[in-house]
């Protein structure tokens, strides 16, 4: 059976926008970019596939795959800055993403990552159908920890996973069901402007 993120990922994505960020496609021209701020051990060392040293190759392997996926370029709205990426993969589980993102350090800490996960949670409710968005972050990333919560995300528990860049690490797993989106949404809780 088909999944619904596999059909997603063979359109072409629109970009999405919010207040301060466009998601995007990820472009040939964006891997220097992507190579600079995914070769920042900090950043390599929070996530699962990215290895440290993170080389041109590697962003260029990278390219390959999210232009047959569902993955976007984030990137500042006011010039096309690359900043970070975000996107979902199918999971075993059907009707299930999980949801991934990663911002190079100088745009930590400003809200981006939060903006740029509930554009692409919107996405998988209202455009891929899903029913449920799972994600998991490093035990010791409170600050992914913060974006999943202020997204609606509920902990369901912790786990491990192997790092490319740091080895196996204890990881946190959090989901997010449709109706608990669908319910925060017609609260206001989901605004973009609130993220």
């Amino acid at each position: 059976m088909e999944h619904e993120l596999d059909s997603l990922g063979e359109e072409p994505l629109e970009p999405l926008s919010t207040r301060r960020l466009r998601l995007r496609r990820p472009l040939e021209t964006d891997a220097s970019r992507i190579a600079e701020l995914a070769g920042d051990r900090s950043v390599a060392e929070m996530l699962a596939h990215v290895p440290h040293p993170y080389r041109m190759a590697d962003a260029e392997d990278f390219l390959e795959v999210a232009a047959r996926s569902v993955v976007f370029a984030v990137t500042l709205a006011e010039n096309d800055r690359f900043i970070g990426i975000c996107g979902l993969r199918p999971t075993e589980r059907a009707g299930a993403g999980d949801l991934g993102y990663w911002l190079g350090r100088p745009y930590w800490g400003q809200g981006y990552a939060t903006e740029a996960a509930q554009a692409v949670v919107d996405l998988a409710f209202e455009t891929a159908g899903l029913t449920c968005v799972l994600a998991g972050c490093r035990a010791i990333n409170g600050r992914s920890r913060r974006v999943l919560e202020k997204c609606g995300f509920q902990y369901r528990g912790t786990s491990t996973f192997v790092s490319r860049a740091a080895g196996r690490v204890s990881s946190e797993q959090f989901g997010l069901e449709r109706r608990t989106w669908e319910a925060l949404r017609s609260w206001g809780r989901l605004d973009a402007a609130a993220c």
